[in-house]
Parts: structure tokens; C-alpha cells; sequence
């Protein structure tokens, strides 16, 4: 069976300075798995995103990402960092969609969808257009491809990100709250792409505060805080009937 989409880490460690803020995190996401970690701010939850990405490198531990070890090869002996191409080849498997968008302003909707595909994997304009098309209208913004970042909603900005994710063709998608900054009512447009593209059996790691996506759509939850993960099970399981004293009192908060 491949390996492809599948997350393993064992004793991730991670400070910033003087501030531990990974402390021995473990995880096994299978490939097709949606997991949403959820948590107060501050627990860690973006800094796994980022390291499973490779924003942020892991100061100990073992980080496997689509069956290699992600950042790292190994040695009888030690632990050495990839050349910054194999890296680059690591991570245009693994897409990100942040909380901010993160479009580029001055190119439309289509070129943003476009740019990943033409610069980094080197292919072919006509060819790169015809599937950011696609891509727009699977994301339901099929007549929006001439469209700049700034002559659409938060909700439609949001969903071009997925799109021009997807335009990469990754093995796993990494959701950094992409709700927190829609307004309420945009916040269902996005959820509902992401539902589709967990249907389709893309595996996804959501960091998110929207308890009603987690049950509905995830497999695994994982709870987080101060840089600890302190619950983890089925989705609908740890929501209804969390175990740990900490969960329980997070989900009376937010729930």
C-alpha cells in the first residue's frame, strides 16, 4: 500500500528561543484521514501545520510526510537536512491554506490558481489555464477567473487559496483555520468545498474552531494545549464524551 498522504511523527519537539512550544508530539494520519486539532490559542496547533509543511523544521523527533522522512534524510549515525530542491520537491506535496488567503493582489483569480503550477513545476500555460479553470469552477467560482483578490468576497478569496492548492496536485491539504477571518455567513461556502474534497478522499489536517465541521466531516480529533496534545480519538467520540478534565472544559467553552 503507498504511503502517499499518510503523516507519522514521533516526539516532535519544537522551541522558539527559550519557549518549548511542540513538546513530543505524536501522530499517524492515515491517507483519506480528516483530522481537525483543536485547542485555546497558542497550544501549537499552527506550528504542527507548519512543520508537516516545512515552514517550521522540528528540532527533534521523527517527521514522516507521504512515506519519507520530511526535511531529513538519514544516516547510520545522524539526521542531515535535504538540499533546498528535494525540500521544495517535499512540499509541493503537502498544500497549505492559511487563515489571511495569502493571494498574490495583482494577479487574478486564475493566474493566482495558475502561478504554483507554472513557476515551480514548469508547465505548460495553455495547459496550466485549461486546469485553473477547472479548479475555479470545482470551488464553485467557475466565472470568476478575471477576477483580482480585491473584487471578491473574503469567502470567494478563500476558496481560490483551495483552488490553487489543489492546482499542485498534493497528496495532503493543511487547513490553518481558513474560517476564522470570513464573516459568519461566508464561513458555510468554504466549509462545504472542503466537505467535498474530504468526499473525494484528500487527506486533510484542519486546525479550526468550528466544532460543527469537526463532527460532521472529520475522523480524528485531536485536542491541544500549551504545546501538548491532550486528547485524541474519534471525532464525534471526543466531542460528545471528552475524557480529559482540560477538553472538557475547552468544548463547555465552545460548544
Amino acid at each position: 500500500m503507498s504511503n502517499d498522504g499518510t503523516i507519522h511523527a514521533r516526539r516532535i519537539r519544537k522551541s522558539f528561543g527559550p519557549k518549548t512550544v511542540l513538546h513530543d508530539i505524536d501522530l499517524d494520519i492515515a491517507s483519506g484521514e480528516i483530522c481537525c486539532i483543536i485547542g485555546p490559542s497558542g497550544s501549537g496547533k499552527s506550528t504542527v501545520l507548519r512543520c508537516i509543511n516545512g515552514l517550521e523544521t522540528v528540532d527533534s523527533g521523527v517527521l514522516k510526510v507521504n512515506g519519507d522522512d520530511f526535511g531529513y534524510y538519514e544516516t547510520d549515525n545522524a539526521y542531515h537536512a535535504l538540499p533546498p530542491k528535494k525540500l521544495a520537491e517535499q512540499r509541493t506535496k503537502v498544500g497549505m491554506v492559511f487563515q489571511q488567503f495569502n493571494l498574490f493582489p495583482n494577479m487574478t483569480a486564475r493566474e493566482n490558481v495558475m502561478a504554483g503550477p507554472v513557476l515551480v513545476k514548469r508547465a505548460d500555460k495553455k495547459q496550466a489555464t485549461k486546469r485553473a479553470d477547472e479548479l475555479l469552477a470545482s470551488v464553485g467560482l467557475g466565472n470568476f477567473g478575471d477576477y483580482y483578490p480585491a473584487q471578491l468576497s473574503g469567502g470567494q478569496q478563500q476558496r481560490v487559496a483551495i483552488a490553487r492548492s489543489l492546482a499542485m496536485d498534493p497528496e495532503i491539504i493543511l487547513f490553518d483555520e481558513p474560517t476564522s477571518a470570513l464573516d459568519p455567513e461566508k464561513v458555510g461556502e468554504v466549509l462545504a468545498v472542503m466537505q467535498d474534497l474530504a468526499k473525494k478522499g484528500m487527506t486533510m489536517v484542519v486546525v479550526t474552531h468550528e466544532m460543527g465541521f469537526a463532527r460532521e466531516v472529520a475522523d480524528s480529533l485531536i485536542f491541544m494545549d500549551d504545546g501538548y496534545v491532550v486528547e485524541r480519538g474519534d471525532a464525534r467520540e471526543v466531542l460528545a464524551n471528552p475524557q480529559e478534565p482540560r477538553t472538557q472544559a475547552f468544548l463547555k467553552q465552545v460548544l
